[in-house]
Order: structure tokens, then C-alpha cells, then sequence
């Protein structure tokens, strides 16, 4: 699978607001619950996750991973919030902007998720094209035609 096949227009978000990384991870959480991938648990678990293990999920400059276990998923997903102001999670990669949501429903089924993710992370040109996109079709056009 790859980010085209990960990524769906309904699970891309802009949001622009200043942010506490709390509200940003419940932002990205609730697209995840919105798009029918996780329980409404399925936040705080995430945000538990933080507080009890630090900044972890902030991956790479200006990205974060949100997740949990996969308790309270639904489906296998990948959803993507892009942050206009920078969260701040306290990690020698903040700010974060770009913050991908992750759900699985089994520990191994996130792999092929991952796998698609690693394109986005590995594509610096396309993270920056990215944050300079003005609505969610934007977005979204642009990962479909990304390697098309």
C-alpha cells in the first residue's frame, strides 16, 4: 500500500487555531472517530500514552505519529490534521505541523500503514508542499498525484 491508498479526503484536516499539543492530539483523534476508524477512548489513550511516555509519537521534524493500542480502534486507518500554528509537545523536533493519526486493530496490521507513512517522511519536498496547502482537496490532490 502506498500514501495514495493510505490517505483518504475525508481523513485530511486544517486546522488553525494556536494549539496545546492536548487539543492538537483530540483534533487529530476526533477525525479519527469521525471517519469511523477509533472509539471516542481511543483519544485519551493517545494523550495517556504522552503523558506517561513523553513526546514519543513527534517522529521527525515538524511530524508526530498520534496512536495507541489498539483497544479502542476500529479499523485500520491513517488520517492526516495539518497545523497552520506550531504545537509544541516539549521535543527536540517541535514544532509539530504535520501530525498523522494511526489506528490498527491488531499490533501487526499497522505496518502497511507505516510503510506508506515512511513515503511522506522520506519526501521533505512533499512535507513542505504540504504545509503550504490552503484546504484539504489541496492536500489530498497532492498525495494522489504523488509518484502517479
Amino acid at each position: 500500500m502506498d500514501i495514495r491508498g493510505a490517505l483518504r479526503k475525508s481523513g485530511i484536516l486544517i486546522d488553525c487555531e494556536k494549539r496545546s499539543w492536548q487539543e492538537a492530539v483530540h483534533i487529530c483523534g476526533e477525525l479519527m472517530h469521525t471517519v469511523g476508524s477509533a472509539e471516542p477512548e481511543y483519544i485519551d489513550a493517545m494523550v495517556d500514552a504522552i503523558i506517561n511516555f513523553g513526546p514519543y509519537i513527534v517522529v521527525a521534524p515538524y511530524i508526530a505519529l498520534a496512536h495507541a493500542d489498539s483497544k479502542h480502534a476500529l479499523k485500520d486507518d491513517l488520517v492526516l490534521a495539518i497545523f497552520r500554528e506550531p504545537v509544541i509537545f516539549g521535543s527536540h523536533n517541535d514544532p509539530v505541523h504535520l501530525m498523522f493519526g494511526l489506528c490498527a486493530t491488531e499490533s501487526d496490521r499497522h505496518l502497511e500503514r507505516l510503510q506508506a507513512l515512511a513515503e511522506i517522511l522520506e519526501d521533505e519536498d512533499l512535507c513542505k508542499k504540504l504545509l503550504q496547502c490552503s484546504t484539504e482537496n489541496e492536500v489530498y490532490e497532492l498525495i494522489k498525484s504523488k509518484n502517479a
